[in-house]
């Protein structure tokens, strides 16, 4: 039976009756404002395996700190809310939500300490100048009020932040010196994709390794930095299923491979998490 979603207009859950764990999750920049559309092939998949899902759903901004303050602000609400305090709790981040999983993590130390284990999708630390280069050239190239325009255009505020051209908060290098200092979960699955060249996953397991050793594992799996994304498997078997279905659920299949074996990855880490 597919999972049903629910939301309280800023959480998307995804509860089944008797939940084995909770799984927290935060999407990349701009599709991590839609989890259950843009990753519900994911999220349903590690539903129908007894995880309770808690997507936050965030609007793309520069001050990752203050996103990552709301997540987790908005995770102990749900987790209080739905009855999930006392489930094993686990955190599932795809490119810039890795970076928010951890800063979620500092911002309620609490709730962070609580984490049975964190997973890192395809994780990205990029600066300014890696991540958005096109903003770049139109902060040099176009006048401060058709900057503003653009900005309201894609992100539905009414100005961008003073600091547009300066670098995300925290910006990479402080990240990074949180990881090192400050990181407190010891359990963490870090996944790379082979066609994957702008994510940071090797610094990352260099870090946690160095922090945890043996409890820090890294694969390797076909794809790209898109494979974590993926719809929800929308062919129904029934009596007028024809050929023409049949192929489209191969190719289907197919193209949504990679996304299998990662979600088959997830799920054998997580059972051995909780075995």
């Amino acid at each position: 039976m597919k999972p049903t979603w629910q939301t309280d207009g800023e959480t998307w859950f995804l509860l089944p009756p008797q939940p084995r764990a909770v799984i927290h999750f935060l999407g990349g920049a701009f599709v991590g404002s839609a989890p259950q559309f843009f990753y519900s092939r994911l999220l349903e998949e590690l539903a129908r395996m007894g995880m309770a899902v808690v997507a936050t759903a965030y609007a793309t901004d520069l001050d990752h700190a203050q996103i990552a303050f709301k997540a987790a602000r908005s995770l102990h609400r749900s987790l209080q809310s739905k009855g999930l305090m006392d489930l094993p709790l686990f955190g599932l981040g795809h490119s810039l939500g890795g970076k928010l999983q951890i800063l979620s993590c500092l911002a309620l130390p609490s709730l962070g300490s609580q984490r049975r284990g964190n997973i890192f999708l395809a994780y990205s630390n990029a600066g300014l100048e890696r991540a958005l280069p096109l903003l770049q050239v139109l902060v040099q190239a176009w006048p401060q009020q058709q900057l503003s325009d653009l900005w309201r255009m894609w992100m539905g505020s009414s100005s961008p932040p003073v600091n547009l051209w300066l670098e995300f908060e925290p910006s990479p290098a402080e990240t990074n010196r949180l990881i090192e200092e400050r990181y407190p979960v010891r359990n963490n699955l870090l996944v790379e994709f082979q066609q994957d060249d702008i994510d940071d996953i090797p610094l990352l397991y260099q870090q946690l390794s160095r922090k945890y050793g043996e409890h820090t594992e890294w694969q390797r799996l076909e794809g790209d930095h898109l494979t974590p994304l993926g719809f929800s498997y929308p062919f129904l078997v029934g009596q007028e299923f024809s050929p023409v279905d049949a192929l489209a659920q191969l190719l289907y299949q197919n193209l949504l491979a990679p996304n299998y074996l990662l979600i088959q990855r997830i799920k054998a880490w997580l059972s051995a998490q909780l075995a």
